[in-house]
């Protein structure tokens, strides 16, 4: 390509506005609907947050086959039809009347793979291919592009739904999807650097990416790990289950926040100053955790980050009515935020390799997006049954601490020969 700019960075900007064009799927922006939808519908909130599970478990179903199409063709078409898929789902939200129509919308979103697990597949795994020395980085600038349409939705869609009703304002994120991914992934998605004759990171001759990487936390050279080899490492399995615990929590937090401050007496602009400074946060923080794992281990990042989560329970278990409550936590959870989310990206590449990320992630996938899929619910059912919800706050607060320590417990897997001269894996020390 005769351009001086590595198309890499081509590839952040489109994973980055792809990002922000699937924010209002998002647990955060959907939050604000489930006030108004449950009034007008006579739905509970346990009800309507189940349709995020039905999301969340067709990615899962459809994530091994998409991930698997990604590594083989790139995410360019798929993200197009994606887009598509999504856009019209949450358009047509605008006439659910009947509660499995909610579900079934959601579940073709989600099966589609824009904004769920899929979602993932189509926007990090790109980048991840583009870019190993400076893959922190660039995947830390594709990041941003939720929190950054997050912090634009949320205004917004608490703004058309008080102007002119939830049904109006899911028009509008729905048309949203569609104006953007469509034509940014058509246009500008490409597969893999080498396509084009290119290198990761854009290098040119034999400095290659091993020297690039050697200023990193993770200097060993890059290892492409088979599906088969990564099912049999117990590290995979130990960052599976702490992903997956995090999840759980992480999703019923997200969905059920927003009604807690209202319920405490928070006026709607407090919550909604509260509920945005967490990806405005976020847009910072990811940036800086994204530089810092060049040089920091992942499994730290994975520390700080749910260790992070734990202490912003803390302004909720003993959440007043004042507004440092909610805006200590909304700083708080965004700040860790940029730190778990750069570990979610980067755990898979950095220790498992590129070749196979696709199949890879699309097959873990399913089970964290699973655990996911059961926490609105399951913090709907318990919260409709009449727990506390600072006691749930509190236990939350218990499992981000547990999935900081298994993270960081979680050393980076190496690839060695054994005595038949097969790859097997160690752990480094």
């Amino acid at each position: 390509m005769p351009s001086k700019v590595y198309y890499g960075w081509v590839i952040v900007v489109v994973a980055l506005l792809m990002n922000m064009a699937a924010s209002p799927a998002n647990p955060v922006v959907f939050s604000f609907f489930i006030g108004p939808m449950g009034e007008d519908l006579g739905w509970s909130r346990g009800s309507l947050a189940l349709a995020l599970t039905f999301r969340l478990v067709a990615g899962g179903v459809t994530a091994p086959l998409i991930g698997s199409l990604v590594d083989k063709f790139g995410a360019r078409w798929l993200g197009v039809f994606a887009g598509l898929v999504a856009g019209v789902s949450i358009f047509s939200l605008a006439f659910v009347h009947q509660l499995w129509v909610l579900y079934a919308l959601f579940a073709v979103s989600g099966a589609g793979g824009f904004g769920g697990p899929g979602g993932a597949l189509l926007t990090t795994v790109p980048v991840a291919k583009w870019f190993q020395a400076k893959r922190g980085r660039a995947l830390a600038i594709a990041s941003v592009g939720m929190p950054v349409g997050t912090v634009i939705f949320i205004p917004v869609v608490q703004q058309l739904i008080t102007a002119y009703g939830w049904r109006t304002a899911w028009m509008v994120c729905g048309v949203v999807v569609c104006v953007i991914a469509i034509p940014v992934c058509g246009l500008f998605m490409r597969r893999i650097p080498e396509d084009l004759g290119l290198k990761p990171d854009g290098v040119t001759g034999a400095a290659s990416t091993l020297r690039a990487t050697a200023a990193s936390a993770d200097v060993a050279p890059e290892e492409n790990w088979s599906a088969r080899q990564v099912l049999r490492s117990p590290t995979m399995w130990l960052i599976l289950i702490a992903i997956s615990m995090g999840g759980l929590v992480l999703q019923g937090t997200l969905v059920y926040r927003v009604s807690f401050w209202k319920e405490i007496g928070m006026s709607s602009d407090l919550v909604v100053l509260g509920t945005a400074l967490d990806p405005l946060t976020v847009v910072f923080s990811g940036m800086a955790f994204g530089l810092l794992a060049e040089r920091v281990a992942v499994r730290y990042l994975g520390l700080i980050g749910a260790l992070g989560f734990g202490i912003a329970m803390l302004p909720m278990v003993f959440a007043t009515g004042h507004a440092y409550s909610i805006l200590a936590h909304g700083f708080i959870w965004g700040a860790a935020a940029g730190s778990y989310i750069t570990t979610n990206n980067l755990i898979w590449p950095s220790y498992f390799g590129r070749k196979y990320l696709g199949t890879i992630q699309g097959i873990v996938f399913p089970v964290t997006i699973l655990a996911s899929g059961l926490g609105a619910p399951l913090y709907g059912y318990l919260l409709d049954a009449g727990v506390d919800p600072r006691m749930l706050w509190a236990g939350t607060f218990v499992v981000f601490a547990t999935v900081g320590v298994m993270l960081l417990l979680a050393k980076r897997p190496t690839l060695g020969l054994n005595a038949g001269g097969k790859a097997a894996a160690t752990v480094e020390r």
